[in-house]
């Protein structure tokens, strides 16, 4: 609040003598610019606090604030099951993710393949907010996939679509792509339409058999 000794200070060096009129008019008019100066950047000021905010809430809501990843040392159960570590974190994921293509009829399809247990993809974010739909339980030989995708490629749950990895298989005639089909049980939204359109979900076992992966944080 202002005080009676301020409201008094404000106004004897806004309010001039009439034969001062010009000045009183230059002061109004500084008094002005220096508030709409000040009230335009609150205003920027919050509104990129405000798509801050959101940002950082979407990408956290579709990627962990953490990822611990394996080196030349694999990581074993037992580290992650550590007091400490569950005192910091209120989830810890095993995951583990590759780039593979997306086979539906005649179109192909770059994507980010990320594998979690049963158990733990009900754990995301993406899982349980209002735009999820299917099963939350991603199982194996079943996909979930993001509604900018479903909608490019005219997909829904019960469709059936292929994977191919660029991890190959050895055989009499050279080396072939490893390829697998996959059941549509879900779909998600992240609300970003880049990872929608992007990235996929699949059991942890399909994806280490797909890529010929072992287990990581």
């Amino acid at each position: 609040m202002i005080s009676t000794l301020e409201k008094k200070i404000i106004f004897r060096y806004l309010k001039t003598r009439k034969k001062d009129g010009f000045l009183n008019i230059i002061t109004l008019f500084s008094f002005l610019g220096i508030s709409l100066g000040v009230a335009v950047l609150i205003i920027v000021m919050s509104v990129m606090n405000g798509f801050r905010a959101e940002l950082i809430n979407k990408i956290t809501n579709f990627n962990a604030h953490v990822i611990v990843k394996p080196y030349d040392k694999k990581i074993e159960q037992k580290k992650i099951d550590n007091v400490f570590l569950k005192n910091i974190s209120s989830n810890l994921i095993l995951s583990n993710n590759g780039e593979g293509i997306l086979l539906n009829d005649e179109i192909t399809k770059g994507i980010l393949v990320r594998g979690y247990s049963e158990n733990d993809f009900q754990k995301l974010n993406i899982v349980n907010n209002k735009y999820f739909r299917g099963d939350k339980k991603i199982l194996e030989n079943n996909i979930s996939i993001g509604s900018d995708l479903s909608y490019d490629l005219e997909l829904k749950i019960g469709d059936r679509i292929s994977i191919i990895s660029p991890s190959g298989e050895n055989t009499i005639i050279g080396s072939i792509p490893r390829q697998k089909t996959f059941k549509i049980s879900s779909i998600f939204d992240s609300r970003f339409a880049e990872f929608n359109n992007s990235v996929v979900f699949i059991n942890l076992k399909d994806l280490q058999g797909l890529f010929d992966l072992k287990k990581r944080k």
